[in-house]
């Protein structure tokens, strides 16, 4: 039967190759069944028709990928997974008034008015990992991460937390994306011993790391923590079993805490729902509901209502800032037994976003929302 309601574009911008092809795929499948599933709800004034573009792992792809989608038209855009990737299509964004729905944790110190932010900033997952770790396994840190913007500012933001903690940073090592050798590293580390290790590579460089290291800690004897803010279930394939290292993540979604929504979405076909799964299929099922009340998909009236309507969403309820365009969110830590992230910890309300960390405690780790004189950082106009 003919769908005779008017049609709105939205644009998928996502990478399903390359070293952080897991990612990209995952948050894919969100987007598609979310589609999918919209688009049967009888009840909507409209159907969503989306335009697809693959960069494939290209960082220059991103460019003519995001060209492409405003030269159709499309004013809401939902992807991209490297913060560098989200950098590099701001300025079309602006200069178009498009918006970027961004579901992917990032590292904070960012907030244009072009993007909504609904994947996680540091206070909401680095600093709550890092004081777990911190409590449970002790003092002496090392960080590594991948060459660009999210390793360098996630380990920055965590060798300032630990040192105002007291605690002691081993090491700091940098990675290209895509590489492989850790040799020396693993060499240094079983040297060093460190009581855990935050590890903020990304996609392939994280997988081999991991591999590398667990047998190196197996032939050992040891059982050592490894903490990262962006290992999700997409990407345990790719991981393999774990028989020496403690893996933890923290993050607003993990299969285990909605086992019924992972079951239904297997209708769809075999889905593994993990953050980037939940966060981009929240993120259009939030665009849809909010254009359904408004009748309106100018980003400035999307975001207008969202900023006064708090969403129920997979997520939990989503109250996105009109002073930072960041939602605040729940927060779990997870450690991953025998295959699923299980759940060690979790936030007792959702944390309120604090891109800049002006109102966080980094000795707390946690906003204090009492702070009344606190520097309120607006994005940039």
């Amino acid at each position: 039967m003919l769908d005779s309601r008017p049609a709105i574009s939205v644009g998928f911008l996502l990478s399903t190759e390359g070293t952080y092809r897991r990612m990209g795929r995952s948050a894919l499948h969100g987007l598609q069944d979310a589609l999918a599933e919209i688009n049967a709800e009888v009840h909507r004034r409209f159907r969503l028709e989306a335009i697809c573009v693959d960069p494939l792992g290209e960082p220059a792809a991103y460019s003519s990928g995001v060209a492409q989608l405003l030269g159709a038209g499309v004013r809401h855009i939902f992807g991209t997974t490297l913060s560098a990737s989200r950098k590099e299509i701001i300025p079309d964004l602006d200069q178009h008034a498009a918006l970027l729905w961004y579901s992917s944790p990032y590292e904070g110190y960012e907030s244009s008015e072009s993007v909504l932010y609904l994947g996680g900033c540091p206070n909401q997952t680095l600093l709550p990992l890092l004081h777990y770790a911190l409590a449970q396994f002790g003092r002496r840190a090392f960080l590594l991460g991948s060459n660009y913007v999210w390793g360098w500012e996630s380990n920055r933001i965590a060798r300032e937390m630990l040192e105002a903690n007291g605690a002691e940073v081993l090491g700091e090592k940098y990675w290209h994306l895509g590489a492989t050798g850790f040799e020396a590293l693993i060499e240094t580390l079983m040297q060093e011993r460190p009581a855990f290790v935050l590890n903020n590579l990304v996609g392939e460089s994280s997988y081999a790391f991991l591999q590398q290291l667990d047998r190196a800690c197996a032939a050992q004897g040891l059982r050592l923590p490894v903490l990262s803010c962006n290992l999700t279930e997409a990407e345990l394939d790719a991981v393999g079993p774990m028989h020496a290292l403690r893996l933890l993540s923290c993050g607003p979604f993990f299969e285990t805490l909605n086992t019924a929504f992972c079951q239904r979405q297997q209708r769809h076909g075999p889905r593994i729902c993990s953050h980037y799964y939940s966060g981009a299929y929240a993120a259009l099922r939030l665009f849809a509901d909010a254009l359904q009340a408004c009748a309106d998909a100018s980003p400035a009236a999307i975001c207008e209502h969202l900023f006064s309507h708090p969403m129920a969403s997979v997520l939990g309820t989503l109250s996105l800032s009109a002073r930072n365009h960041h939602s605040a969110l729940a927060s779990h830590i997870a450690e991953l037994r025998e295959g699923r992230f299980h759940i060690l910890h979790s936030a007792s309300q959702p944390v309120a976003a604090d891109p800049y960390l002006t109102v966080t405690d980094l000795h707390a780790g946690v906003v204090d929302r009492h702070v009344g004189k606190a520097a309120r950082l607006r994005i940039v106009k």
